[in-house]
């Protein structure tokens, strides 16, 4: 009777899972929005009757759709996802997204000749005539160093692709004097070259390969191909880029910044020491005072940022990881407020807090050993503000970039399953182990605190690429995740964008 009766639990324990993921994979589809591909001639007109197909890129079930009297193809798509758009009569890749929102709607044009596939099928070389395109590629040095900014034509010019390539900097303004490598990704050939005046330059490039643009401070910024076809051809292809004068400045003027942080963090610290000995306490007592101290002043602390965005974002079984460096106390001062009002109806809340290094030498530290990340589960509010004061007790006023991504992968590891990642940060320090971001796939959502004008762009890009969100006391960045290259977010009223697969500050400060 005992087996039957376990049978039967079990048996509704699945059908009860089952329906909770079909209730989950049907909100999940809720959000709906609409797509229309139009399709014109660049001679003049439309084109009706035409296939057009979209593939989700991250992998699915791809739809199809008709071409009207309009020219026009509709759909009705799933939101924020990204689709490869093919077309009958089309030759070539674009791609379009689905509006992030419920009842959302895009409209993607494409203009081109009516005999594209022809042309393409007529000037295709043969594959005998691909082997002497390679061939060709035999002749050519390892690297040409360009003299001006106009290649001279190669001798079996058939074989090349003439382009015109256009810098412009953020301003839309020629980008003169800019040197970068241009480098073909399949031959491994390299021209080193120079804009001029007028931010151009041209060159001849061997067909059947795809070549990249590098610059001294971003590899791989972006790429030209060059397809196997006969006869002539010609491109002209404009690039913005920030410019590595222009970075070297923002640079000289970030390294002056964080050198008068860490001076001021030093002496914060010392400061902190002595007024600890002078009381004859420890430092873990000194820190419980000073989250009190903050706490009793907290409601004459304008930048209320920790409270204001949990409040306002409804995520569940949170893992919070919290920075406790540097000038922090009163954002974790705000964190045990917050856990003293919520604690008793949050559900699995776990902390990961980090004071980069347990006091290490900065000389000491190296990237993914830093260490001084510490986890707690849900004990208590007296239980919270004590831990909090020992992990912080434990760290110095160390060199200002910290060991976040370090704190993710190692705190997510300590803690137990989670559904919500939420990492509370000091706006003005810098990721110091950014490179170990590929290592890190959980979305991320980062508060923001000590936000006065512009945001460090480290911090928009882990959000970026771990599909997360980013959070100010005012705004909830949630479409950062879908952002492709050349796309613009503003936050605080000042705009970045991707550019070369990194966020860049285009408003000037």
């Amino acid at each position: 009777m005992k087996q039957i009766q376990l049978q039967h639990h079990t048996l509704h324990t699945i059908i009860l899972i089952i329906l909770m993921f079909t209730s989950f994979v049907a909100r999940a589809q809720d959000c709906e929005s609409s797509v229309t591909i139009v399709l014109k001639n660049i001679d003049g007109g439309i084109y009706q009757g035409q296939k057009v197909t979209l593939t989700p890129k991250a992998g699915g079930v791809a739809v199809v759709a008709t071409s009207n009297a309009k020219g026009e193809a509709d759909f009705t798509l799933p939101c924020n996802i990204i689709y490869s758009i093919t077309v009958t009569n089309f030759a070539g890749s674009k791609e379009v997204q689905s509006p992030e929102f419920e009842g959302g709607r895009s409209i993607r044009t494409l203009a081109y000749e009516p005999d594209m596939r022809e042309k393409e099928k007529l000037f295709a070389m043969t594959t005998a005539e691909q082997a002497e395109v390679d061939k060709t590629a035999l002749t050519l040095p390892d690297t040409l160093f360009m003299k001006s900014t106009i290649m001279a034509p190669p001798k079996l010019s058939e074989y090349f692709s003439a382009v015109c390539i256009y810098l412009k900097n953020i301003d839309g303004m020629p980008l003169a004097g800019e040197a970068f490598l241009i480098i073909g990704q399949k031959r491994n050939k390299t021209i080193k070259c120079t804009t001029g005046p007028d931010g151009k330059l041209f060159v001849y490039l061997l067909k059947g390969d795809t070549y990249t643009l590098n610059f001294k401070y971003n590899k791989g910024y972006s790429s030209i191909q060059t397809a196997y076809s006969a006869g002539s051809s010609k491109m002209e292809l404009t690039f913005t880029y920030l410019g590595t004068k222009e970075i070297e400045r923002r640079k000289k003027l970030e390294a002056e910044r964080i050198a008068a942080e860490d001076k001021r963090r030093k002496e914060e610290e010392a400061t902190f020491i002595a007024k600890c000995k002078k009381l004859g306490i420890t430092p873990e007592e000194g820190r419980k005072r000073d989250i009190d101290s903050y706490l009793d002043a907290l409601q004459s602390y304008a930048d209320t940022v920790i409270s204001a965005v949990l409040d306002r974002n409804n995520w569940q079984d949170k893992l919070i990881v919290c920075d406790l460096t540097g000038s922090m106390s009163p954002y974790y001062a705000q964190l045990t407020v917050w856990y003293q009002l919520h604690y008793k109806k949050e559900k699995n809340l776990q902390f990961v807090f980090f004071n980069d290094g347990d006091n290490k030498a900065d000389s000491d530290k190296k990237i993914g050993e830093t260490g001084g990340i510490y986890y707690s589960p849900s004990k208590g509010v007296d239980s919270l503000s004590r831990f909090i004061a020992r992990v912080s007790s434990r760290g110095s006023g160390g060199d200002c970039a910290e060991n976040n991504i370090e704190a993710l992968l190692k705190g997510t590891k300590m803690a137990t399953p989670f559904k919500e990642l939420v990492m509370i940060v000091d706006n003005n320090s810098p990721i110091k182990d950014i490179s170990l971001l590929t290592k890190f796939k959980v979305p991320v959502h980062i508060i923001l605190c000590g936000v006065i004008d512009w945001v460090l762009a480290d911090y928009l890009l882990v959000a970026w690429k771990t599909k997360g969100s980013v959070h100010t006391i005012e705004q909830d960045i949630t479409n950062i995740a879908s952002m492709m290259e050349g796309q613009d977010v503003v936050i605080n009223g000042i705009t970045y964008r991707i550019m070369g697969g990194e966020f860049v500050r285009i408003t000037k400060m």
